[in-house]
């Protein structure tokens, strides 16, 4: 969903000063200088709202150079060069001033001809004051911006240290080398095994649904042949089993232990249809054609094979009975 447009810069003047009336006849230049390392949506917001304040503006940004930016806020992750080239690219820039001066003073301002100063409201201080925009201020050339909450280069770089392990297996699944990243022989290995660890795991749960299917029919042979007037003949197979077999198990806190905890049941009951097939298919009852006399005419063996059948028969019953409830 596309966000609002940010407010126009200087629609409120900073607290305790006052802002001058914008010249008239000419375009108003607005500066608005940063760091921007990482140039996200904040930065562009803010150069928006600059850029919007006046009809008619032109929107210098100075960028500030590795060695005091360094000094001052620690290491970045880009290079001046490169901040400096990524908001040239910005569509409210109109001039890009690299390397820029961390406190701009009076001669910086007449000597680019600057009419206001862009930036938020909140002091920002440094070794020279608690504000190094109060003599912008108090000269009235100061035009307030809104910061954007919750985007920052420090947020997005305390994304990436949160998630140091997933980004650090990303990048060698991506072909880049141990030694590239820094990273130590015993670090890689083991975010090696966690990789394969996790690969098995999707691959039995992509697979669930094909192994439930190739179940569910065995069942269904194995059940309506041993049982016709079994209660549990109407139900379907996953209701039968408890569980439902395409959708796979639960995606709970215990869902790993519980997708391996079933796949070793599944091959339980696989092994223990095979065991009894055999003994179940003597256990069938006799068709109507052979009527009475053929049941009076069997012999001993014959009814002996039919009692181990019958007890499997009950323990199939008591297990859906177990199962259901």
């Amino acid at each position: 969903m596309k966000m609002e447009a940010p407010p126009k810069a200087g629609l409120i003047d900073p607290v305790g000063y006052k802002t001058n009336p914008p010249p008239e006849g000419r375009p108003v230049r607005i500066y608005a200088d940063g760091v921007f390392d990482l140039f996200h949506m904040g930065h562009m917001r803010q150069l928006q709202q600059a850029k919007s304040a006046f009809p008619n503006v032109h929107l210098l940004v100075g960028v500030t150079g590795d060695k005091e930016t360094h000094r001052r806020k620690g290491l970045t992750v880009l290079s001046g060069k490169e901040r400096a080239e990524t908001v040239r690219h910005c569509k409210w820039v109109d001039e890009v001033i690299e390397d820029c001066p961390w406190i701009v003073d009076v001669e910086f301002l007449e000597k680019h001809e600057i009419d206001y100063v862009a930036h938020d409201d909140i002091p920002y201080g440094a070794d020279e004051g608690d504000d190094i925009y109060k003599p912008v201020k108090e000269k009235g050339m100061f035009l307030v911006t809104q910061r954007t909450e919750g985007v920052s280069t420090t947020g997005i770089i305390t994304k990436i240290v949160r998630d140091y392990e997933q980004y650090i297996a990303r990048q060698l699944k991506r072909g880049t080398t141990r030694q590239e990243l820094n990273v130590s022989w015993l670090k890689k290995n083991e975010l090696d095994i966690k990789r394969h660890v996790a690969e098995l795991r999707d691959s039995i749960r992509t697979n669930w649904t094909a192994t439930g299917q190739e179940l569910g029919r065995d069942l269904r042979q194995f059940w309506q042949p041993s049982r016709p007037n079994s209660p549990a003949r109407g139900l379907s197979t996953p209701d039968r089993l408890g569980y439902n077999l395409r959708q796979g198990p639960s995606r709970g806190s215990n869902s790993d232990f519980a997708a391996g905890y079933t796949m070793g049941l599944l091959g339980s009951v696989r092994s223990w249809m095979q065991r009894n097939r055999r003994t179940l298919s003597d256990s069938r009852p006799d068709s109507p054609d052979s009527g009475e006399e053929s049941s009076d005419m069997k012999s001993p063996a014959e009814s002996s094979r039919g009692r181990p059948g019958k007890h499997v028969q009950d323990e199939v019953d008591a297990q859906v009975t177990h199962e259901m409830n």
